[in-house]
């Protein structure tokens, strides 16, 4: 007749003492708590392995961090791979192995990994880029990447979102879209989560930076700018800015390689759209664009048009161009450097009278025809370089014009 094995309660397992020789307590199952002569507890499961049919002892851990109930769950996750053929024993080593692999797949990791590997983004863009992923990673950073469910990052936006900082919260879910894309292409994860949070997070109002567009005003602004007695590269900069009002980036990392001075022409890859389209702008260039063009050549120190003060390696810092018109008593209430866009978007099509696309278009703005088909940024060249020319002159004009 079997033995009928009575199993275990708390005050037996808490209350077991140590004696001059190991000894155990049956729970019952195979499932016994082992006391060493120095009074450590452990937990212990006895089965047959399915194939070989040998006995086998497993060690599940130890007493008290591995409760009675949980050693009670931990018995019957084994009779369940037992029943369907499985050595336990092996299935615990594949769980270890894949908690080392999600160790070091976490979030935080993959994130730096994605980040570091973004060489072609500007310095700017990178601090940026780490500080977005910081903010997640004191939500998300320990957690396995693919265990991250939508909620999670929902929730570490939105605890930026709540301090008022509308956009921030937006570029970190951005971010982690980029970071989960990644991890599916390095088969780390299986999807990027951030695709079920589309209008989740609070958009922030809609930004105008003040721009002048009184001719009268503008006039005056110009003057103002021939005027500047800072530093001669800044002083170009900012004179060229409202004759082609490019964006400030654009202007900053101007390099020499791009101005053909035969064909009167700059041609880059906007920055915004340079990673959607890779399609290059075609900037022509007036002749007074042209002219401070060939008296900067003169002055050339580096591969960039606009080199920083203290390095020839990178290009102004992003506040030089606006701190050069706050010096010349230019609020940025009234405008600023990105203003010369608005300006120019405003002026040219209600003094000039031009078609809006083509000034769109040089805006570096996506143009579509009637088709719904965009324009290449290549076309209507002749057009845009007449409007420029005449847009120009008409600034001319205008500081002439006291």
């Amino acid at each position: 007749m079997a033995k009928i094995v009575k199993p275990l309660n708390n005050t037996q397992v808490s209350s077991a003492k140590p004696a001059d020789k190991p000894y155990t307590l049956t729970d019952g199952g195979g499932l016994y708590l082992h006391v060493s002569t120095a009074g450590s507890k452990s937990w212990r499961q006895d089965f047959t392995v399915p194939v070989t049919k040998k006995r086998v002892t497993m060690t599940l851990g130890q007493y008290p961090e591995i409760t009675l109930a949980a050693a009670r769950q931990m018995r019957a996750d084994i009779k369940y791979h037992l029943a369907n053929g499985d050595d336990p024993r092996n299935v615990k080593k594949a769980e270890k192995r894949q908690q080392v692999l999600e160790s070091n797949n976490t979030f935080e990791m993959v994130a730096e990994e994605y980040i570091s590997r973004q060489t072609h983004l500007s310095p700017a863009t990178h601090k940026n880029n780490r500080r977005y992923a910081a903010y997640l990673s004191e939500h998300i950073g320990a957690m396995p990447i693919n265990h991250i469910e939508p909620i999670d990052v929902l929730d570490a936006c939105r605890a930026i979102e709540e301090k008022g900082y509308l956009e921030t919260a937006l570029k970190m879910k951005s971010l982690a879209g980029q970071v989960f894309r990644y991890g599916v292409q390095t088969a780390k994860c299986k999807r990027d989560v951030t695709q079920d949070l589309k209008g989740a997070l609070k958009q922030p109002p809609v930004k105008h930076y003040p721009a002048i567009t009184d001719p009268d005003e503008f006039g005056q602004m110009l003057r103002a700018i021939d005027d500047y007695n800072g530093s001669f590269e800044v002083k170009c900069a900012i004179k060229l800015m409202p004759i082609l009002f490019v964006r400030a980036g654009e202007m900053r990392y101007a390099k020499w390689s791009e101005i053909d001075f035969e064909r009167a022409t700059w041609t880059f890859t906007p920055r915004k759209t340079k990673r959607k389209t890779g399609v290059s702008l075609v900037v022509p260039l007036p002749a007074q664009a042209l002219e401070i063009f060939t008296e900067l050549s003169k002055h050339q120190r580096s591969e960039f048009v606009f080199p920083a003060i203290h390095t020839t390696v990178q290009p102004m810092s992003e506040n030089t161009m606006n701190q050069a018109l706050k010096r010349l008593g230019i609020s940025g209430d009234t405008h600023t450097i990105h203003g010369f866009r608005a300006s120019a978007r405003t002026m040219i099509a209600e003094q000039l009278k031009y078609d809006d696309k083509y000034i769109e278009m040089q805006l570096g703005h996506r143009v579509r025809d009637l088709h719904g088909r965009a324009y290449n940024r290549t076309q209507y060249l002749d057009e845009r370089k007449e409007m420029l020319q005449e847009w120009a002159d008409y600034l001319d004009t205008l500081k002439a014009s006291e």
